[in-house]
């Protein structure tokens, strides 16, 4: 059983999506709260799989908590979904930065945000053309140099070259599908290199956070 944690701050918002993702087979949400006090009591009690988070709430913003979130084990390190109204929005590329592991847009079908869910809980992530090229501009201000990569291992500061061919192809409009079958790989693989792009991200806030503290 995959479980869910809702941390929303509309109740009829949260009371349709708890709706829609206990009419899948396998899925349970195992708690809703609408402020981040509840949510850091709540969370490290039920250790959800996933978390479905607004980008502000009364107490604060999402970004102060994720960090936390994604790296204290307290919470049992779940993925976080942020909810993007807009996907131009300067809160959700920080969001994205601080430890999310992807978006969802409450606006859309609800067969989408299961498809978001069960495409997060796999490893893989979603990226719009929009972020892409926020993602890309971010990344092309660093001194790159393919050698600082062995093959196409984890590196904490840079993308691999499959992963920039990603980076760029999305943000060239391309689809999974399309960029797939261009670098050889399958759909699946790209949501997995989206996800490590993400991470990057984050890596790349951590090493900033550490200089600063130097």
């Amino acid at each position: 059983m995959s479980s869910v944690f809702l941390l929303l701050n509309d109740p009829v918002i949260a009371g349709r999506m708890r709706g829609w993702i206990e009419a899948v087979a396998g899925f349970e949400v195992v708690g809703w709260v609408d402020s981040l006090g509840l949510a850091r009591r709540q969370i490290a009690h039920t250790r959800p799989a996933l978390v479905l988070a607004d980008l502000q709430f009364g107490d604060g913003l999402l970004t102060s908590f994720l960090p936390e979130l994604s790296n204290g084990s307290r919470f049992g390190r779940p993925c976080t979904l942020v909810a993007a109204l807009t996907l131009d929005d300067s809160q959700l590329l920080e969001a994205l930065c601080c430890g999310a592991g992807g978006y969802f847009q409450p606006g859309r079908p609800p067969e989408a945000l299961i498809e978001t869910i069960q495409q997060a809980l796999a490893g893989e992530s979603a990226m719009a053309p929009e972020i892409a090229r926020q993602v890309k501009a971010h990344f092309d201000t660093l001194d790159w140099d393919p050698t600082d990569f062995v093959g196409e291992s984890l590196n904490p500061l840079h993308p691999s070259e499959t992963e920039r061919m990603v980076l760029q192809s999305v943000a060239a409009g391309y689809l999974p599908h399309e960029i797939a079958r261009h670098l050889k790989i399958t759909p699946n693989e790209v949501g997995r290199r989206i996800r490590t792009l993400y991470r990057k991200l984050q890596y790349d806030l951590h090493a900033a956070s550490l200089t600063l503290a130097h």
